[in-house]
């Protein structure tokens, strides 16, 4: 019998579910609703729960249990949230028997849920949804802010050699202040005005680098050399064979790929973009297939 599971993208104005083959590791049907993270608690559940059963559909008795990733910080074990930036109606509250409630009726009551950080389970499911899984892999979403997960054997990893407290990038210290404020969509709109007296976004920047504008060109020429320079030390210490790239700024991967150095290590864009934290929660599960080949 297939095995299905259920992932859950939580962002700041909406949600995402999927519907993944466990066996396949495939996304077969995805559902969106938006909602503000400063919602009431019904209002956030219910969105979520709506997002859930569209994307169960009619496979929802098959459905094996339920993984969802948040922002953080988050205590996973306990589903409890810490976060004082987003969502505060849901501080402190325990998520389980609350998501449960409010799936009443349309799941089985006790069907297992669980929690697990957006960057880490975007990084978890590039490597879990990938024909090839190297041993050390680590994923960074370049965006508004800076995301990271590093995974060794299929399994997160928070503490350990070449690990930042946590398994967080962001806030490293950096001569730019913190890594996130060298490597994000900021930090490109930062050196577009360095280096040519104009503003723009990353996106404003990729689309003018894409119709040749020279000033463009070595906008990324250089957020590439800048990325390879910041982020080598960390997959050289964590002995990566894979560095991930995912969010917005990666969409412009291939103007800045060319300069971005890191060593032995390979570097590739995301695969399975937006999907890839909902295979990376389906992945979570108490009978383990994140370390199944």
């Amino acid at each position: 019998m297939t095995r299905l599971a259920l992932g859950l993208d939580v962002g700041g104005s909406h949600v995402t579910a999927g519907l993944v083959d466990v066996d396949t590791r495939h996304v077969q049907r995805t559902a969106r609703r938006d909602v503000p993270h400063s919602a009431p608690m019904a209002t956030i559940l219910r969105a979520w729960a709506e997002a859930t059963l569209e994307a169960a559909g009619p496979q929802a008795p098959q459905v094996t249990h339920l993984g969802l990733a948040v922002p953080g910080p988050f205590d996973a074990p306990n589903g409890t949230s810490h976060m004082t930036h987003k969502f505060p109606a849901l501080r402190g509250v325990p998520l389980r028997p609350a998501l449960r409630a409010a799936l009443a009726g349309t799941l089985a009551p006790e069907l297992p849920i669980h929690f697990g950080n957006d960057a880490d389970l975007f990084a978890l499911g590039e490597w879990w949804g990938g024909a090839d899984r190297p041993e050390r892999l680590l994923g960074v979403t370049l965006g508004t802010g800076l995301g990271s997960g590093f995974i060794r054997r299929g399994q997160p990893q928070h503490t350990g050699p070449g690990v930042p407290p946590g398994g967080e990038l962001w806030n490293v210290p950096t001569p730019e202040g913190q890594l996130e404020d060298a490597l994000s969509g900021a930090a490109v709109t930062r050196l577009g005005a360095t280096l040519t007296g104009r503003q723009g976004s990353a996106a404003d920047w990729a689309q003018a680098a894409r119709h040749g504008h020279t000033g463009a060109l070595a906008v990324w020429a250089e957020f590439g050399r800048h990325a390879g320079q910041r982020l080598q030390p960390w997959t050289d210490a964590f002995g990566a064979q894979v560095l991930v790239l995912g969010g917005n700024v990666s969409q412009a991967f291939d103007l800045f790929a060319p300069t971005l150095n890191v060593g032995a290590c390979q570097v590739r864009r995301s695969a399975h973009l937006e999907l890839a934290p909902l295979l990376g929660a389906a992945a979570l599960s108490g009978r383990d297939p994140v370390r199944s080949a």
